[in-house]
């Protein structure tokens, strides 16, 4: 039996481990996978852990930077990105598979972010990395990541993002976790703040929620209520599952297969 698993500080709401055990019933493999748990204090040494005693692993929040420096190799496209979230353990080898699953998801769902001059990303960790990568990688213009503590060229704070985005318009992400359940407090509930979401959405093109649980987010409301194509992350998720099994299982795997599931986790 093969054994697989995710690796994170917090994971009580993920939904990844019925996900790969439905990729595992579908492709007919006799493999595990299971939900670790790490504090931030324990990281490097139970990383090293499972290295030797897992054929592969995911990474989530917050450990999809840190763990590149335990790894023997880096993928190319991965590298790029700033950020692994699969790693193939016998290689030693980290990947990036969220890119393909967020460009799959925006297409699946018609948000087209080279429609818009500008693309603003909520959000600046290891998941605002990939989001990055993965508009530029689709075309994008004008990519602006918004940031509470911004850093740099191409970041900008949430003030300058209110007065800039009603000039501008464009495409939202969120790439934060803002938004997710249980956190549903005020200062929780939206990377925006909830005054002045409304407003935004008569400017937005697009909007895309990474966050999965809700299916629907205080932002993605806000979208709907103004006619704005919108998505959340269960996609995204369901698909980069799926790319990491073609890397674990060398296998092919129908991309008809990730609708099924979803249908089969749908919170």
């Amino acid at each position: 039996m093969r054994h697989y698993g995710l690796i994170g500080e917090k994971l009580g709401h993920s939904l990844s481990r019925p996900i790969h055990e439905a990729i595992f019933r579908e492709m007919g493999v006799n493999a595990d996978y299971r939900i670790i748990e790490i504090p931030r204090g324990d990281f490097v040494p139970r990383t090293k852990e499972l290295l030797d005693t897992l054929d592969g692993f995911n990474v989530t929040i917050p450990y999809k930077q840190d763990v590149m420096p335990l790894l023997s190799a880096i993928d190319p496209a991965a590298a790029e990105i700033g950020a692994v979230n699969t790693v193939l353990c016998g290689t030693s080898t980290g990947f990036n598979t969220d890119a393909a699953g967020f460009m799959g998801m925006l297409r699946h769902y018609g948000i087209d972010p080279t429609g818009a001059e500008y693309s603003y990303i909520l959000g600046s960790g290891g998941t605002a990395k990939t989001v990055l990568a993965s508009l530029r990688m689709m075309g994008a213009d004008k990519v602006i990541t918004v940031s509470r503590h911004p850093e740099g060229e191409g970041q900008i704070s949430y003030a300058a993002f209110y007065e800039l985005f009603a000039q501008t318009g464009g495409t939202i992400v969120n790439a934060s976790s803002a938004g997710m359940w249980p956190r549903q407090d005020e200062d929780n509930i939206c990377a925006i703040h909830p005054s002045r979401v409304d407003e935004m959405m008569k400017y937005a093109l697009g909007v895309a929620d990474v966050v999965y649980n809700p299916p629907h987010t205080f932002l993605t409301q806000a979208a709907e209520r103004a006619g704005v194509p919108w998505c959340t992350g269960l996609y995204m998720l369901v698909a980069q599952a799926v790319e990491a099994e073609k890397l674990w299982l060398k296998r092919d795997i129908p991309d008809e297969l990730i609708l099924k599931i979803m249908q089969e986790v749908a919170i």
